[in-house]
């Protein structure tokens, strides 16, 4: 038997590398033609994923998650945000119905870690529309998990957009929160810190490299060869190391250097931009893979990595806002109906992804230009079509941007 304190360092090393390289995967269900929730779960355990994050509570993703051991982070989606910061009652009802209901206590029910409150409800372009609520909201459903007694279980989280922070000169070390952020961000820290929750935030490589022109492609892509970042005497290597101590300099300015960054959204899109293609996002996706497993940290935490990371995202989604661009219907690491895009696998060695299997289909159906028909009206209907289907990979920098007018 092991002498105490050795046993103790062995724990602590068990713990260190069962959470620092954590690897989940956001599920969206923003689609016209879903897969039936089972056989998204199927694809999950076949290809070893072992958490998911989830943007709204849905009945039957969760019964489909229930016995199936994959740890869950529950969302709850900004248009509820203003009815939960002004309802106590509301927030017991929605951890009645989502949380206490499905919970698994050892059983056969769904392994809840999270709940998210709001979906990036700070995003910039959002303005005040969900800001107000926020923390309340976030206060309300903590007091209603402890009246349901899975406080000590479930934490609260409020994931972040990846432009909360700010550095306007791209020095890591000069990195802010966004001023109209930061009495916001001081209640959040001192509420996420009191009750020993994370701060859950996005990162977006590919959306740093298309609005600055002072991040290289390479830079990017975890490549070896890429133009190196310096900061004092600080290097930085790669555009998720830079991004990543930017957020810990703005932590550390509103005093709060030590709390655990789980990184709740990173990924790169396959089409609807240019520098979107599924050759791009396999280099991308290989590259952060390694480099999370690396163990090297960054400059200002080479010890402290992110204590979780969630792939965004799982599948394609057509039904997602495009206000932002048109590459945010193809973040999926598969298509829509579950079949991969590009080799690569969440960190289980050499293993490449597993496609679904046994998918129901549609009788395929083709529109074939009728030549001899008036085609004036042709944009109009066009646009028509494409308001309630995704016509983004024609748009410029999509993947069939080069096809003719007639051709499209």
């Amino acid at each position: 038997m092991y002498p105490f304190p050795v046993f103790l360092f062995l724990t602590i090393l068990c713990l260190l590398g069962s959470t620092a390289d954590a690897i989940g995967v956001n599920w969206g269900t923003m689609s016209s033609h879903p897969l039936p929730p089972p056989k998204v779960v199927e694809l999950l355990k076949s290809n070893e994923v072992s958490k998911v994050k989830l943007f709204d509570a849905d009945p039957l993703v969760l019964q489909a998650l229930s016995g199936s051991n994959i740890v869950v982070t529950l969302g709850i989606p900004n248009s509820m945000l203003k009815t939960l910061n002004s309802s106590r009652k509301a927030a017991e009802s929605w951890v009645h119905d989502n949380v206490t209901r499905y919970f698994s206590h050892g059983g056969a029910g769904v392994r809840i870690e999270y709940v998210a409150v709001g979906d990036e409800p700070f995003l910039q372009s959002y303005g005040d529309q969900f800001h107000p609520f926020v923390i309340g909201a976030a206060m309300n459903i903590q007091a209603a998990l402890t009246k349901a007694n899975l406080a000590g279980e479930v934490k609260v989280v409020v994931p972040c957009s990846f432009d909360t922070f700010v550095s306007e000169s791209g020095r890591p070390s000069k990195g802010h929160f966004r001023t109209d952020l930061n009495k916001t961000m001081i209640e959040l820290l001192t509420f996420l810190s009191k009750h020993h929750s994370s701060f859950f935030v996005t990162i977006s490589p590919f959306i740093s490299f298309q609005q600055n022109k002072n991040i290289s492609l390479d830079f990017s892509l975890f490549k070896e060869n890429a133009h190196h970042h310096n900061d004092s005497l600080r290097t930085y290597k790669n555009s998720f190391d830079l991004s990543y101590d930017t957020l810990v300099s703005a932590l550390s300015k509103i005093g709060f250097p030590e709390i655990d960054i789980v990184v709740a959204r990173i990924g790169w899109p396959t089409d609807g931009a240019a520098n979107a293609t599924s050759s791009i996002a396999e280099t991308f996706m290989k590259g952060l893979i390694d480099h999370l497993h690396s163990k090297t940290g960054t400059p200002l935490r080479p010890r402290n990595r992110p204590i979780e990371t969630f792939i965004f995202s799982l599948l394609d989604e057509d039904h997602r806002s495009i206000t932002s661009g048109n590459f945010e219907r193809h973040w999926g690491v598969f298509t829509f109906d579950g079949q991969a895009k590009y080799h690569f696998n969440f960190g289980q060695g050499t293993k490449n992804l597993v496609n679904s299997q046994f998918v129901e289909y549609l009788a395929p159906k083709w529109c074939v230009v009728n030549n001899n028909k008036d085609l004036s009206n042709a944009s109009a209907s066009a646009l028509d079509a494409c308001s309630t289907s995704d016509c983004t990979a024609l748009s410029p920098g999509g993947s069939c941007s080069n096809i003719s007018w007639p051709g499209n």
